[in-house]
């Protein structure tokens, strides 16, 4: 009786488990109109200002940028074609925690990200 018990108790554990991940969907990444401010501190790095105010960020996934809903964060990934002064942009972004700009003189660090995809610019 108890081992019938116990191998019930473990199938609907796993029934469990099976439906939970069933759940877990791919995160899609969101564009985010952002702009360009310049050239940070370091060559190849870029800081961009999030302009997106729509509220769409309490959508995003934790992977892609969702708690910054406007703020700056940096970029060493930027298109060359796109690395102008001035032009907004509608990018997806995605948290760069792998490495940063390295500074010497640090005014402002703001967090790194990757662009994913470039949906247009405007």
């Amino acid at each position: 009786m108890k081992s019938t018990l116990s191998i019930i108790l473990l199938y609907l554990l796993l029934a469990l488990l099976v439906v939970s991940c069933a759940d877990q969907e791919e995160a899609v990444p969101s564009y985010l109109q952002v702009e360009v401010i310049g050239a940070d501190c370091e060559n190849g790095w870029y800081v961009l200002r999030i302009l997106d105010t729509d509220g769409a960020g309490d959508q995003r996934s934790n992977q892609y940028v969702g708690q910054l809903q406007s703020g700056y964060v940096t970029t060493d990934n930027l298109p060359e074609e796109l690395q102008v002064p001035g032009r907004l942009l509608q990018l997806s972004l995605e948290r760069n925690g792998d490495y940063g700009p390295r500074c010497t003189a640090i005014n402002m660090m703001y967090p790194p990200v990757r662009v994913k995809q470039v949906c247009s610019n405007e």
